[in-house]
């Protein structure tokens, strides 16, 4: 996995003989930047062109995981796991422990890890309780499992800070790409159970509804010192800007965990995207990725009201081994749902064509959505 050494000034160099010694491929050089830099940047940057990256969420470490093969057949530049990664409910840590080392040692894994750079944030089942937030008490001794696993060195960012959000910009000499990786659990306010509410899904399933949107409009889903940082990091110069939330940020309400559910929110990453726009040397073409709901779609985002639409897709890829019977409700997707395991892909236009295209590839190796999400 990846191995970053510890800093003693702006950047490092990843060592090859580190990454001999683990069984993977050397990493590109990295640089850490201090937080002296008066202009806005990424928690680390990394020298590294990245044209297509992959992502999924909620796989069963003990399981086969075949769609990973499928993966690397696409040879992206990076794997993000968007959270789900194990399931590791418990109120015994050790119970996690042994998730994450039997995800370790799965032989899909590791090839995976042989292949791409990979990158991770957590949903609930690795946070450590199904639907949990600020409240779970063991969230400290979660992360501590968590950023081992993933190989954080011990002065990443993260590490000295409270949750597990971060960011990194990838810097190609002609393309740069900033991946934001958001915690959408560790400073989230409990939810509002729903009072009976039906609904419809697809294949004719109907279902009981279990959390109503907040109607306090100082209810949070990112906490405030993590929209502090996200609005810096916002304001990064890049080509393109992907973020990483482990639900789902473009769906209407359908009664699950998503961010409908914390609509004040919601309008606050839209306000500040639009923000953004007026402060970056250009509009930045922005693409939401998201696991949780155990199959895959793509929603498109209406226009914030009283603003400029702002072209936002969200693109979910769910389901490494997991799968659902049925897809919610959702009046902004424009494509799916695929109910079989998958991942997604995004593969980002050459420099000077800006151009997203999201890919959907399921567990036999059929591409089942091409959808432009940037024309």
């Amino acid at each position: 996995m990846r191995l970053l050494s510890r800093l003693d000034f702006i950047f490092l160099l990843a060592i090859p003989a580190v990454s001999l010694l683990f069984g993977c491929k050397a990493e590109p050089k990295t640089i850490i930047l201090k937080k002296a830099d008066t202009k806005a940047v990424a928690d680390v940057v990394v020298r590294k062109e990245v044209r297509s990256l992959a992502f999924g969420s909620c796989a069963q470490a003990e399981k086969p995981m075949p769609v990973l093969d499928v993966a690397i057949q696409q040879n992206p530049d990076l794997f993000i796991w968007l959270g789900d990664n194990v399931y590791g409910d418990s109120q015994d840590i050790s119970i996690l422990k042994k998730a994450y080392q039997t995800l370790g040692e799965n032989p899909f894994f590791q090839r995976l890890d042989s292949a791409t750079r990979l990158l991770a944030t957590w949903d609930d089942h690795d946070y450590g309780w199904n639907d949990a937030g600020r409240h779970y008490p063991l969230k400290e001794a979660s992360k501590e499992v968590f950023l081992d696993f993933w190989d954080d060195p011990r002065d990443a960012p993260r590490r000295q800070r409270e949750g597990i959000y971060t960011s990194y910009l990838f810097d190609g000499g002609k393309q740069d790409v900033i991946v934001i990786l958001l915690d959408t659990r560790t400073f989230r306010d409990d939810l509002v159970r729903s009072q009976s509410i039906l609904l419809e899904g697809s294949q004719g399933f109907t279902y009981m509804a279990d959390y109503e949107p907040h109607r306090n409009l100082d209810s949070t889903l990112l906490g405030s010192e993590q929209w502090r940082w996200l609005t810096k990091q916002l304001e990064v110069e890049a080509d393109y800007r992907v973020i990483a939330s482990s639900t789902q940020f473009g769906v209407e309400w359908n009664g699950y965990e998503s961010w409908s559910n914390f609509p004040s929110e919601q309008r606050k990453m839209l306000q500040l995207l639009q923000e953004a726009n007026q402060k970056t040397s250009r509009q930045i073409p922005t693409v939401f990725i998201s696991g949780d709901v155990h199959y895959s779609e793509i929603s498109k985002l209406p226009k914030l009201e009283g603003g400029a639409d702002l072209n936002l897709y969200d693109v979910t890829a769910s389901g490494v081994t997991s799968v659902w019977d049925f897809a919610t409700k959702n009046s902004n997707r424009v494509a799916g749902p695929i109910m079989e395991n998958n991942v997604g892909i995004l593969q980002l236009g050459r420099p000077g064509k800006a151009q997203i295209s999201a890919e959907i590839w399921d567990v036999s190796g059929q591409l089942r959505i091409e959808h432009s999400v940037l024309p």
